[in-house]
């Protein structure tokens, strides 16, 4: 007998199958999947603490020098973002030096002269019985557009006190 005859054909081992993953594979990809949903939350928070900002940012472009109000509605759009973003004790009564104190301190410091410069002459533009000057407007909207964009912003703490702490 011939002993080439006992030889069998070579066997190829099954296919590899892909499906189901490995253990590692499903925690990868439930790894993936909650990080996506953290950076998805953490980014519709911030788009939202930001919403104030973004408004007062559209709204301080349609002013203009052309209206007579000009300063006033400036210096009410920094109070409604102020209101929106600090506690009320802490920026609804302040005015004159002490409300530029407040705004400037928000401001990194590298950018708080140029700014008590400008509000210095907005404040002087504020109050006027006759029309403000106009010739200031583009300097002290600037200066606003840059607090609006570089100012420090918080959340917004409400007090932890209840209803009876006045007696």
């Amino acid at each position: 007998m011939n002993p080439l005859e006992q030889l069998k054909d070579i066997h190829v081992p099954p296919q590899v199958n892909a499906w189901p993953p490995a253990y590692g594979w499903w925690l990868v990809a439930l790894v993936c999947i909650l990080a996506v949903a953290v950076i998805t939350f953490v980014l519709m928070k911030r788009r939202r603490f930001n919403s104030a900002k973004r408004e007062a940012l559209i709204e301080l472009s349609q002013i203009s020098s052309e209206q007579t109000d000009w300063p006033i509605r400036i210096n009410t759009l920094l109070k409604r973002v102020c209101l929106r973003y600090f506690p009320n004790e802490q920026a609804a009564n302040l005015h004159t030096s002490q409300w530029q104190d407040f705004l400037s301190g928000q401001l990194p410091e590298s950018k708080q002269a140029s700014f008590n410069t400008a509000f210095s002459t907005f404040q002087s533009q504020l109050y006027r019985p006759d029309a403000p000057n106009a010739d200031d407007f583009q300097q002290i909207h600037t200066q606003v557009n840059v607090w609006l964009k570089s100012a420090k912003f918080t959340a917004k703490r409400t007090s932890t006190a209840t209803g009876a702490a006045h007696v």
